[in-house]
């Protein structure tokens, strides 16, 4: 009996061993397929995550271009001529008067100060004109003209067209200018000229006011007017050689550059200034072979003052900085990273700037080494304190902007300087900032000129007549001056 019981619980034990191994089998090829299964998707969302992390990267990238690009178009919009060297006339929004170069709004109202005597009309000032053959003197009488009377002046002008005749009886010699058997004179020569130059008036538009204000007896023709510029031109070749050598003589001159439209095309005009005079060419490109072919620069020994156009490093015994564009780069940074070195870089400058001022005031003739000293070491110490500054600007491109003014003022700290260093040297280049107005204004009148030889008489027109203007003379007087073979300039 025990014997059979034995027997079947073996047989019982050795089924359920069978059961395990065949549960065993089955655990173990389920973990391979779980493990497979897992595994796969493990390595899926391995590549997946991978795709993620690399997309991420690509869009960081992307998006930190995006915020550059989105900042230096942003500094784009806002610039305008009290933070960069932007013409007022680019400005869109009204700016405060006088911020941009450094000056503070006055107490003074606007209009005539007290104690100022003005101008005004007086008979004594109109006896004088008369005398001196300024104003011709017509009489209106008013009742019985005998006895004693009073006087009422009107100033009036009147335009009339007059047809002189010359006539040679005999062995009269007959002049080369009247050579012609009818001819214009100086004078409507002169007029145009004036006209196109300082009313800056085109062609067209000078012969249509010219026939209205003579009722028809004058019409000329746009050829007409262009060769009357032309033969200015010739005439006036003597007079810029003169102002050309006046310059030459200096021991500081300012010059600057505007750019033009000349037969479509961008051209370059330039200006050669001092107080006295100044002197405009018209190139088709702007480099240093245009400068070699004003014949300027190259022969000059003095020192320049310009806006940074590291061109002009090549001529000249030394260069100066204009110190008001500076400034306004400045006072961007200011704005666009709020850090303090640059503001303090404009206080120290314009600190500077006063004391020349005051010393000039008291007669002197430069600063002591020791200030010079002084100046230079505390230049260097914004300058230090404005790497430091660097150091936390979180846009890259207002990193990289700050990066290349810091490193202008460290290169050129001698240039910005130079004011303080030499009293005859400005402050700022806007001697020649104002000289070339005009031409931007000629730019907006009429938009472009239509030759290239047309864009060079205006140059010698408008250096004749701002030469005349510096010399305290009447533009017109200057040009009919040169029409009659009198030149008046020097």
């Amino acid at each position: 009996m025990a014997g059979n019981y034995e027997k079947d619980l073996f047989k019982h034990n050795q089924a359920l061993m069978n059961e395990n191994e065949k549960l065993k089998g089955k655990t173990a090829k389920i973990e391979t397929e779980t493990a497979n299964k897992y595994l796969g998707i493990i390595d899926k969302l391995n590549e997946t995550i991978e795709a993620v992390l690399k997309k991420c990267g690509e869009l960081e990238e992307r998006v930190v271009k995006l915020e550059t690009e989105n900042e230096r178009l942003r500094k784009q919009i806002n610039n305008d001529s009290g933070n960069s060297s932007n013409p007022p006339s680019s400005d869109k929004k009204p700016n405060a008067p006088n911020t941009y170069n450094g000056r503070t709004k006055a107490e003074k109202k606007t209009g005539g100060q007290a104690g100022n005597k003005g101008k005004h009309l007086s008979v004594a000032v109109i006896e004088e004109k008369i005398g001196s053959g300024q104003m011709r003197r017509e009489v209106v009488n008013h009742g019985e003209p005998e006895g004693t009377y009073i006087s009422k002046y009107v100033i009036e002008l009147k335009i009339e067209a007059v047809a002189i005749e010359h006539r040679f009886y005999g062995k009269a010699e007959i002049p080369k200018e009247l050579r012609c058997e009818v001819q214009y004179g100086n004078e409507i020569k002169s007029v145009v000229a004036t006209l196109a130059g300082q009313g800056l008036v085109a062609s067209n538009r000078i012969v249509d006011m010219l026939s209205s204000m003579t009722g028809g007896a004058i019409e000329l023709s746009d050829g007409t007017v262009y060769n009357f510029l032309s033969e200015f031109n010739a005439k006036a070749q003597t007079t810029l050689d003169a102002i050309k050598t006046r310059l030459l003589n200096n021991t500081v001159m300012n010059i600057d550059e505007t750019g033009a439209r000349v037969c479509g095309k961008n051209m370059t005009f330039r200006n050669y200034s001092d107080e006295k005079r100044v002197l405009y060419t018209v190139n088709p490109t702007k480099g240093k072979q245009a400068i070699e072919d004003d014949g300027v620069l190259g022969r000059f020994v003095g020192i320049l003052v310009h806006d940074h156009n590291t061109v002009n490093y090549n001529y000249g015994m030394g260069n100066a900085e204009c110190n008001v564009h500076l400034i306004r780069y400045l006072r961007a940074n200011s704005d666009n990273t709020h850090h303090d070195w640059s503001d303090d870089m404009t206080a120290f400058l314009l600190a500077i700037k006063r004391s020349k001022e005051a010393a000039l005031g008291f007669g002197s003739s430069g600063f002591e080494q020791a200030d010079i000293d002084k100046y230079r070491k505390r230049y260097d110490e914004i300058i230090k304190a404005g790497f430091e500054a660097l150091k936390t600007t979180q846009s890259r491109f207002y990193q990289q902007e700050e990066k290349k003014l810091l490193r202008r003022l460290k290169k050129y700290r001698d240039n910005h300087l130079l004011f303080a260093l030499n009293f005859d040297v400005p402050f700022d280049n806007n001697l020649s900032e104002r000289d070339l107005r005009m031409v931007k204004t000629k730019g907006k009148v009429s938009g472009s000129f239509r030759s290239l030889d047309g864009a060079k008489n205006f140059a010698n027109l408008m250096s004749i007549i701002k030469t005349a203007i510096k010399q305290n003379l009447s533009p017109h007087f200057a040009i009919s001056s040169l029409f009659h073979g009198r030149p008046c300039l020097f």
